[in-house]
């Protein structure tokens, strides 16, 4: 049964679809009401201008920043113009024009203008429309004439009219030169953390200010470092700073010079362009050289917010020609062998303190008093665990390690469960170093590497290091003072002996099997026998 509509509601729908200003293109068409619309080879309308309006500059920073990761800007800069304008109903936007394409380059545009809240249209002079979207697979068509203004652009969509009138322009290649530097975090731990050392692994470019270039050569040139270097005149700077070239430099040359006030590290991210390290352009210029006109090198300085151009490419001078020559020639007196040394009046104490740092645990230090809980929990740790863990005994209590501890290799040892991580008892041991073991919450200070600390305690191998406390004398553990945790908890059971047989079963001989020909009825009374053998029995 279908409804009937109300004269009102039904001239409220033919409102609403008069104020319908484009419809769909149908599969196939080549007749179209806008004039500069025409099907590409999939049949989608394209015009011979496409029009992206942004609400702002920023958003346009964002298009141009996606689009440079994606493809090449100098595709799109040439037929690109910029201009800011003001809306017919109030309010700004920015328009970007640039030469038509398929479908295929349009719908690049589309899904990264929508990212950053922008539209796009399609059409040519000063009339757009919008371009195709999911309601209209192959476009949008005018569904009545639309009258542009001379100073206007026009961007049509289904719903509503956008006038525009253009305000300014903008030079792209101005704009994108003008960018600020955009600040993005380092490597906690430093350059050497990054495995590509922040863009810098095969070379690196260093701006030296002008009263530390002397010695910032004669340190690169004592540490080996593969260099060449020019010197430039900066605009605004009396004299002139020195730019040296770094070729596959280490993780710790880089530190060094990126502590030194007046020292700035840039990374190439063009054969003409370089950022400073720490700071990211928004545009990736290894893909828009159009806007980096001419022949200059463009250092980009995010700490001083400068662009600094440099006439033609600098051609770089080795760096054995830039030390001074006082440092090439003569003796070098050496201060001895660093092996044979007294070190004693600098030596520090190796002491536990307080941390808050989790680590997984590889023991426990079970008291006396709960030896009791410890032999019951023994049968819920699992086998592969109770295999591989070993056992100690001290003053203290009893000192339980997981396999991983003594070198391990069972599957529980790899998967670092051991028995220690499974028992609720005592002060949870971790270790610190292979071999070195400290309570939970505690830390061996001062750090040291791992070779070192085994050296300094004198730990030979297969030998363990136990601190117990901040005010306890650490033990040293051989591997004899170790046993296997089942072998040493699990008793020993006594077994029974077997009772001999009868002698009359041994004297019986082997049964023999007599096989006989059974009737029909075959078992016919047996049940009846049994029960008169049965009444028979005395009680």
């Amino acid at each position: 049964m279908s409804a009937t509509l109300s004269p009102p509601t039904i001239q409220a729908r033919l409102r609403a679809m008069a104020k319908t200003l484009l419809e769909p293109i149908a599969a196939g068409q080549t007749r179209f009401r806008m004039q500069g619309l025409a099907p590409d080879a999939r049949g989608v309308a394209v015009g011979r201008e496409t029009l992206l309006i942004f609400p702002a500059l920023d958003r346009l920073v964002a298009f141009l920043g996606a689009y440079s990761e994606e493809s090449s800007l100098d595709d799109l800069i040439p037929t690109m113009t910029i201009e800011r304008a003001r809306r017919s109903s109030g309010g700004h936007a920015i328009l970007v024009r640039c030469a038509g394409a398929d479908s295929y380059a349009l719908d690049r545009l589309m899904r990264l203008t929508i990212s950053v809240r922008g539209v796009l249209y399609v059409g040519g002079g000063t009339l757009f429309i919008r371009y195709r979207e999911r309601a209209a697979p192959f476009g949008y068509d005018l569904s009545e004439p639309t009258v542009a203004g001379s100073d206007d652009i026009v961007a049509v969509d289904v719903d509503f009219v956008g006038r525009y009138k253009v305000t300014d322009r903008l030079d792209p290649v101005e704009l994108i030169q003008r960018l600020s530097l955009r600040q993005v975090p380092l490597p906690i731990a430093g350059i050497g953390e990054d495995s590509k050392l922040c863009g810098m692994l095969e070379m690196a470019l260093v701006l030296v200010a002008p009263g530390l270039s002397e010695r910032v050569l004669a340190y690169l040139w004592r540490a080996k470092v593969e260099m060449g270097g020019v010197r430039v005149a900066l605009a605004g700077e009396r004299r002139a700073s020195l730019l040296l070239r770094l070729r596959s430099p280490s993780a710790r040359i880089l530190e060094v010079l990126r502590g030194i006030p007046g020292v700035e590290l840039l990374a190439p991210v063009s054969p003409r362009a370089a950022v400073e390290v720490g700071y990211r352009h928004p545009i990736q210029l290894g893909s828009a050289s159009t806007c980096l006109p001419g022949d200059e090198m463009y250092l980009f300085r995010g700490r001083t917010a400068r662009v600094e151009r440099l006439e033609g490419a600098p051609r770089f001078i080795e760096g054995r020609h830039l030390v001074s020559a006082d440092l090439q020639g003569g003796s070098v007196r050496e201060p001895g062998d660093a092996r044979s040394l007294g070190f004693e009046p600098l030596r520090i104490p190796l002491r536990l303190r307080p941390t808050s740092a989790a680590r997984e645990p590889r023991g426990a230090l079970i008291p006396w008093e709960q030896s009791e809980l410890l032999r019951r929990l023994i049968y819920v740790v699992p086998p592969g665990s109770l295999a591989q863990a070993r056992l100690a005994l001290l003053e203290e209590g009893v000192l339980v390690l997981t396999g991983a501890v003594i070198g391990g290799t069972g599957a529980a040892s790899v998967a670092g469960v051991g028995a220690a991580a499974l028992m609720p008892l005592g002060t949870r041991i971790c270790e610190v170093a292979p071999g070195v073991l400290v309570p939970d919450g505690y830390e061996l200070w001062p750090r040291v590497r791992p070779e070192l600390l085994r050296e300094l305690l004198g730990l030979e191998s297969g030998q363990l290091a136990l601190f117990r406390g901040p005010d306890l004398e650490p033990l040293r553990l051989r591997p004899e003072h170790l046993a296997p945790l089942d072998a040493a908890v699990v008793g020993r059971l006594e077994l029974g002996e077997g009772r001999e047989l009868p002698e009359e079963l041994m004297a019986m001989g082997p049964p023999s099997i007599v096989n006989q020909h059974l009737g029909r009825f075959a078992l016919w009374g047996y049940g009846r026998g049994i029960e008169v053998e049965r009444e028979l029995e005395p009680e």
